[in-house]
């Protein structure tokens, strides 16, 4: 099987990565959709997911990546990211079955989503609509989540250092010209709270 993992930066995405690559034997592609807004998160994103991609290369397995933009930054609407993991998804799916001169087709693309995450069905439908609509090839890969657990037991699943590589801030702060983690935001609680869970060494300023 060939699967493509939607890699955001994020705990949840760095989970289904770790797992894909450790718990099964699939041609896994990775793709990160740089997602340009006016708060500038897509920067610390970028350098996670490099950071990411480089551990598990040199602790797990190979694998392919690749990267495309979606620049909405003059903008104040943002969008779902889920909707735009979707519209890229289906251009990667159709990318790669182009440079594999038809013979090769992915099968599913895969995001992470823990058990508390927010998202309406409908929209996890829309997203997997999207993907199909967006791939010009008959064999279209389809939306694949694995079963959503709590955050803390994808932070008991993965080496702490591969956890630790993450980026979780929603809205960073301009510090000397560099996003920085604003530490308030629901999503760096929500981190904080779960490194503290699960590593009792962590502390308030767990890693954002």
């Amino acid at each position: 099987m060939i699967s493509l993992v939607m890699l955001s930066g994020g705990i949840d995405s760095a989970y289904v990565l770790h797992k894909m690559l450790t718990e099964t034997d699939d041609e896994v592609l990775v793709h990160h959709v740089h997602l340009m807004t006016d708060m500038g998160r897509h920067v610390p994103e970028a350098s996670a997911c490099n950071a990411i991609v480089k551990y598990c290369r040199a602790k797990f397995r190979s694998f392919h990546y690749s990267e495309s933009t979606i620049d909405h930054r003059r903008f104040v609407a943002h969008g779902w990211d889920l909707m735009a993991a979707g519209f890229e998804a289906g251009m990667v799916a159709s990318s790669y079955h182009a440079i594999n001169r038809s013979e090769k087709a992915i099968d599913r693309w895969i995001v992470g989503l823990s058990s508390d995450d927010i998202v309406p069905p409908h929209r996890i439908e829309r997203a997997s609509e999207t993907a199909r609509f967006n791939c010009m090839i008959d064999q279209k890969p389809k939306l694949f989540i694995f079963p959503r657990i709590d955050v803390r037991d994808q932070l008991r699943a993965m080496p702490r250092e591969l956890a630790e590589m993450t980026w979780s801030c929603r809205q960073p702060v301009n510090v000397s010209n560099s996003p920085v983690a604003c530490n308030k935001c629901s999503a760096c609680l929500r981190r904080q709270a779960a490194f503290r869970d699960v590593w009792a060494d962590a502390t308030a300023s767990a890693p954002t």
